[in-house]
Parts: structure tokens; sequence; C-alpha cells
């Protein structure tokens, strides 16, 4: 028999109730760590390694959960940054155009409005791009500053 590392009530070594480090290999009940069973079940089921708080605070990695939601983020600003990309080409197409002296008969009044369209959509998509960096940002704080706290707490 062992304590829990948390509240040091000993924890059976066949207790399935139990989670263990990876990195400091101290023994946590699951309900100390505030894992839920669904998440248990899955760091079971795909060996999927799980780390305290103490040794999480001290790599200054974000939790899985917290992890996968800035992925999901990331995935959505990769899809922006190619959008971007492809209306930056337009764009770069369209100036040339514009700005050829020999081409000038060509450029319609047509084409400089979609220019202008062009233009505004992209300062449109900069800013969401910008926005969305931000809350990615604020999430990852607010998931590190969450973590603190429940250290803290948990240290008590």
């Amino acid at each position: 028999m062992f304590n829990c590392n948390l509240c040091t009530k000993k924890v059976g070594c066949e207790d399935k109730t139990k989670v263990v480090c990876v990195t400091c290999q101290n023994l946590f009940h699951v309900k100390c760590t505030k894992i839920n069973f669904t998440d248990l079940d899955d760091l079971k089921e795909t060996s999927k390694k799980w780390r305290c708080s103490d040794c999480e605070l001290s790599s200054g990695t974000l939790p899985a959960a917290e992890s996968s939601n800035i992925l999901d983020l990331l995935g959505g600003l990769t899809e922006e940054v190619r959008e971007l990309k492809s209306k930056l080409q337009e764009i770069d197409e369209l100036k040339e155009l514009k700005e050829a002296p020999q081409n000038q008969s060509e450029l319609s009044f047509e084409n400089m409005d979609r220019l202008l369209k062009i233009e505004t959509l992209l300062e449109d998509q900069k800013t969401h791009v910008e926005n969305n960096r931000l809350k990615t940002k604020i999430s990852e704080l607010e998931s590190r500053l969450n973590f603190t706290e429940q250290y803290l707490l948990d240290r008590r």
C-alpha cells in the first residue's frame, strides 16, 4: 500500500481509481487529481501519459485538454492563412496590372472595384487572424492561471 501524494490516504495497488504520474512516479487518487472518469478511461485505453500538477507546473506544459483546444484553434487559423495567401496572390496580380504603365488601358473600372473589395477583405481577414491569435493567447494564459491556482490550492 502507498499513500496518495495529495491527501496522504492509502492507495491500494489494485485500486482502479488511482493514477500514477509518469514524471515523479507518485500515486494519486483520481478524485484528488480532479480527473473525470472519462479522461481516466481515455488515459488507460490510449496509454497516454499523465503528469501531476507539480510536474506539469515545473515542465511549463499545458494539460492535454487545453492543448487540444489550442490545436483546434490553430487548425482554424491554418485554414484562414491559406485563404489569405490565395487572396494576397490575387491582390498582387491586380496590383501588377494596375501599376504596369503598358497595361493601364487594360485596367477597367470592374478590376479597380474588385481590387478595392479584395483589399477590404484582406484587412478584415488580418483583423480576424489577429483576433484569433489573441484569443489563443488569452486561452493559454487563462489555462496557466487556472492551473497555477489549482496548484496553489492543492499545496495548502
